[in-house]
């Protein structure tokens, strides 16, 4: 009886751990901007401290013919994603049109932001916050120090 309780309690911690949302530096996004390898990314909110207005995002990257791209996902619905586009020179673009939604403005500027090194700028406009998982390669996230900058402990150093 009681391992069956434990592996409740446990089941019930990772399930709250899942949904639960950890404010992180928008810093973390420079490795996931910068990084030259394949990933699947993780699911991120961002908060403007302005508006109030939040989104959260899917964002991955991937190389085609020797050119790196930034993909970024949007959510529509509980944990339902559309793809807005892809990330270039501040802009989104699908299928070579520039993406004007009022989600892919708020991607974009942050996103550059980011490549122009104003984290501290970013930081007192916009909260970022991760849901426990590796901004870079999307993995669980299951130490403090992890969790807290919102990349594991391989992805910091790549």
């Amino acid at each position: 009886m009681s391992k069956l309780f434990l592996t409740f309690d446990l089941s019930l911690f990772n399930l709250i751990l899942s949904i639960m949302s950890h404010l992180i530096s928008s810093s973390a996004l420079v490795s996931v901007l910068g990084a030259e390898k394949n990933n699947n990314g993780a699911d991120f909110t961002i908060k403007s401290l302005k508006t109030g207005k939040d989104y959260t995002y899917a964002i991955s990257r991937s190389e085609f013919k020797g050119n790196w791209y930034t993909h970024i996902k949007v959510e529509k619905g509980y944990l339902e994603f559309a793809r807005l586009g892809s990330y270039k020179n501040g802009k989104i673009y699908h299928k070579g049109q520039v993406v004007d939604s009022p989600s892919a403005i708020a991607i974009a500027f942050v996103l550059q932001k980011v490549e122009e090194g104003k984290i501290e700028f970013l930081d007192a406009n916009v909260e970022v916050m991760h849901k426990g998982c590796c901004l870079r390669c999307g993995r669980t996230l299951t130490d403090a120090q992890s969790i807290e900058r919102g990349l594991g402990p391989v992805c910091v150093n790549l």
